[in-house]
Parts: structure tokens; sequence; C-alpha cells
């Protein structure tokens, strides 16, 4: 039908340049369509009823666009329509994922769950999703915006492991921050002392500054009055003359008083400004020592801090670690906006609905499932596991035993599936197919309960076709492994069908002779290869 898996296992026969023929019907409700697949190495033909058939080349690799014409068109006529999420988008399923509810292969299905056929190690949540699909539950929520929120997530998640893993691990950073903690209070003292003692500098040399600009300004006003003094003692009443035009000054007994007055004054305002000038520079030279002390303690106690040591690390090499602790702040920055991010994320992630309904259904389903596996379970004669993680549809990935009793619980588990495949009118369905019932070491007593199992099983189930190894050899001394024809009368129906292959003697003797095949077939089949 296709299906590339394990097609390396028949090499040997592909070499003899055969092709292969499969002939079956199509049941849709009450309608019953034919259906023929014709294969030759990577070219397949297939015709569905009276349609005209169908060719299809090139399909031996399942990334070829050949393949992926058939799968659709395959996928279209049985109504396969499982999704499967692939990285960030929901993809077709392979059509491996087609039959393996109905296959359990000889290699690995008696030892793995959902392994025989397929390779579905890329699909995200695959058990879950084929789970749902074949057990009848929808699954509607949207699992690809939710896909990419966790894959944001996790990215976030790592991001900030490796920042806080760098922040506590490079030892250059750890140095930095460990020197900050050492200086940080000597610097932050010596920054507020430094601060106190620059205020009281500013507020002096400003002082200083009014003080030289009042002294300038007496020094001023006392060179305007010593000349003031000096034309007042030149102006005499009656004695001196005018001069500017040369008479002798009045000389009346009021010019005498104003005379006296102006020079008194002159004299008293002399000796204020003097007194004031001599007032200021003291103050001027307080002020100007009062700064030079500032400026020296300012200076000492900067040196000092710029002398201190740990560790051989002098205050000047601390200022050099600032890049590390600047990258530490711009580490934790970054930290707080990933935790920001990640707390966003929870929240939306949290707000996509869907999967409490969906739990609800599947915890029915395992119920109902458990129910037909306990039965199953009894029939063969096996107990099942007492932990839920090996009793629950969902949980289920592997049995904790071996030998045997893994064989049974596997042979249990699958026609427990298959039944509730069955029970689904959605999805398709095809014969169930178990090769090598026993595969494992069965003692007489287990396959006579195995045999009995599969005749209760295919009377109340769809086509079940199983494999089983006869060795009948016509020396004596070899008694066969069981007579197959005993085994038919003893445990199925008339109307099973036997197919024996190199008939019971021969190994590897799949192909036999074309003479005992209807030549009108063999015509029809080249025929249909031959289609354009």
């Amino acid at each position: 039908m296709g299906v590339n898996d394990l097609k390396d296992n028949l090499n040997d026969i592909n070499k003899d340049d055969v092709f292969f023929r499969l002939n079956c019907e199509l049941r849709d409700s009450d309608e019953i369509c034919n259906l023929t697949f014709v294969r030759t190495h990577d070219s397949l033909v297939l015709k569905k009823g009276t349609d005209g058939p169908i060719r299809f080349d090139g399909i031996s690799s399942n990334n070829s666009y050949e393949y992926a014409r058939y799968k659709k068109a395959f996928s279209e006529i049985i109504g396969f329509s499982l999704k499967l999420q692939k990285q960030s988008e929901l993809v077709d399923a392979p059509l491996e994922a087609a039959i393996l509810p109905y296959y359990v292969s000889q290699s690995v299905g008696w030892v793995y769950i959902r392994e025989s056929i397929g390779d579905y190690r890329f699909y995200k949540d695959f058990k879950f999703d084929y789970l749902d699909y074949y057990c009848g539950i929808e699954n509607l929520h949207d699992r690809v915006k939710k896909y990419d929120l966790e894959k944001e997530k996790k990215e976030l998640a790592f991001e900030l492991n490796q920042l806080s893993s760098y922040e506590t691990k490079d030892e250059g950073l750890k140095i930095s921050k460990i020197l900050h903690e050492r200086f940080k209070g000597q610097a932050v003292g010596f920054l507020e002392e430094y601060q106190a003692l620059n205020g009281d500098l500013f507020a002096r040399e400003a002082e200083h500054t009014k003080l030289c600009n009042k002294i300038s300004l007496l020094r001023g006003r006392k060179k305007v009055l010593s000349q003031v003094i000096a034309n007042i003692k030149k102006q005499r009443p009656k004695i001196d003359q005018c001069p500017t035009c040369e008479q002798n000054l009045p000389g009346d007994l009021k010019d005498f008083y104003n005379y006296s007055q102006d020079i008194n004054d002159a004299l008293k305002e002399n000796e204020k400004v003097k007194n004031d000038i001599k007032s200021a520079v003291a103050k001027l030279n307080s002020i100007e020592s009062a700064v030079s002390e500032l400026r020296i303690k300012i200076e000492e106690n900067f040196g000092v801090l710029r002398r201190l040591k740990a560790e051989n690390i002098t205050f000047d090499s601390w200022l050099d670690h600032n890049a590390n602790l600047r990258l530490l702040k711009n580490i934790s920055i970054k930290k707080a906006s990933c935790e920001k991010r990640m707390e966003d994320l929870k929240s939306e992630i949290g707000g996509i609905g869907g999967e409490d309904g969906i739990e609800l259904k599947r915890i029915k389903k395992e119920e109902e499932f458990l129910g037909i596996f306990k039965i199953k379970a009894e029939s063969l004669g096996v107990d099942l596991p007492k932990e839920k993680k090996y009793r629950d549809l969902y949980a289920l990935n592997s049995f904790p035993c071996q030998g045997v009793e893994l064989h049974l619980l596997l042979m249990a588990y699958n026609f427990s599936f298959y039944e509730m495949v069955m029970k689904n009118p959605n999805v398709h369905s095809f014969p169930f197919l178990l090769d090598a019932v026993f595969k494992e070491d069965i003692d007489p007593a287990s396959r006579s309960g195995i045999f009995d199992f599969l005749s209760r099983e295919t009377k109340k189930s769809g086509q079940v076709i199983f494999s089983v190894a006869e060795y009948n050899r016509d020396d004596a001394s070899f008694g066969p492994l069981f007579n197959i024809q005993m085994v038919k009368s003893k445990y199925f129906s008339s109307d099973t069908k036997l197919i024996c292959i190199g008939d019971s003697k021969t190994k590897r003797s799949f192909l036999s002779d074309s003479s005992s095949i209807d030549d009108a077939l063999i015509e029809d089949s080249i025929g249909l290869l031959e289609t354009v």
C-alpha cells in the first residue's frame, strides 16, 4: 500500500524485479468498492473501482513529491486525517500511523508499544495525538500557539540559567563584586565627607570673592576721599584762591564753619573707610586660610583613599573593575526582563483553554480500556502490573516484565486497543495483522492458551491475520512444532484461510513458482504497471 517502512528487509526479493499486487475491498457504510495496488521498485499503480488507474513514480522516498501526492490520495480514500505536531506546525501524519493500530511486528512489536511500524520520535506529543485520534477524542485547542509560547519560555529559562551561571561562575565578575563591596563603604564615606567639605569650600570661596570686591571698592573710595581731603585743604576761606578764577575765596564766619565741617567729615569718612578695609582684609585673610586648609584636607583625604589597598588592589584598580560592575548591572536588568516575560508567558499559556475537557475524556477512555484490558489479560492467564503507569492507556509505554509474561501482556494490550479502535466509527480500519505470535520461547501450555485466545478474538472482531512458524521435515527424527491443520480444526472455523510459505520445509522461500498463479491476473497486473 505504498508504505516504505522496513522495505530494506525485502531487498533479497526486490532484486529479482518482482512486483506486488494487493486486491482488497473498501467498505464505506453500505458501499463496497474494489481497490487494487500494484507496486514494483519505486512505482505504484492504484485503481479504485471502475475509475481509471493512477500511477505514482518515485515513491521510494517519503520526502519525494510523488510520495506526497500518493499519500494525499490514499489518505482521502481511507479517510485518514490524523495531524501531528512537528516543531511549530501541524502536519499530516505519515501513512505508517494509519497502519500502526492494526499491525504487530515480529522485530519490535512484542517488546515495545507503538513502535511496530514508523518512526515518530520527531513529533511532539505523538502518543497523545495518536491515542486521541483513534479513541475518537477531538483535540481542538490551539496547540501550535501553545507550543510557540512554551518554546519561548524554555528559551528564556535557558537564557536566565546562562546569565545566572555566568554571573556566579565568572571569576572576574566575582572579584569585581567583592572589591566593590569592600571599597564601597570607604568610598561612600569619602564621598559624603568630600561633599560636606566641598560645600563649605564653595561657600567660603564665594565669601572670599565678595570680600575681594568689597576691599577693592573701599580702596577706591579711600583714594577718592584722600583726593577730596587734599583739595579741601587747599580751599581755605580768605586765604586760598579759587582754582578757576584765581580770586580769594569768601571768608565770612559761615564759610569758615562749612569749611571746617567738610574737612572734619572727609577725615572722619576716610578713617571709617580705613577701618573697614582693615576689617575686610583681616576677614579675607581668615577665609583664605580656611580655603587653603579645606583644599589641603580634601586632597589629603582623596590621596589617602587612592592609597588604600586590599589584596594588592588599589583604588585605581577598583575603578577599572567598574566595567565588570556595569556588566553585572546589565545582567541583573536582563534577568529581571526574562523573569517578567516568563511570568507573562505563564499567564498566556494558562489562558489557552481546552485541556481540562480533553483530560476528562481521556480518563473515561482509560477506564473503558482498563476494563477491556483486564478481561483479555485474564483470558491469557497473565496478571496486570499494579502500578497505574502500566495500566492507564495514556501512561503506558512499556511493561516491567520479560519473556512469556511480556509477550502475553503485549498481546492483551494490542487486542484491547484494537477493540477500542474498532468501536470508533469515524476512523478507518484494516485487518489486524500479528507477525510471529510465538516469537518468544513459548511453552506448550502457553501456546495452547494463545491459540484459544486468538480463536475467541477472531470470532468477535474484524479480519485477523497472524503468522506462526511451522517446520515439518521428512526426517522422522524431527517432529513438527505443531500440526497447523490440527490447530485450525481445533481452534478456528472451517472458513479460516491458511497460507503456507515454503511448504514448512524450505527457508527464505517467500516466492513460489508462478505457474500456480492465474495468468490473467499476471497479465492484468502488468497492464496496470504500464499505465501512463
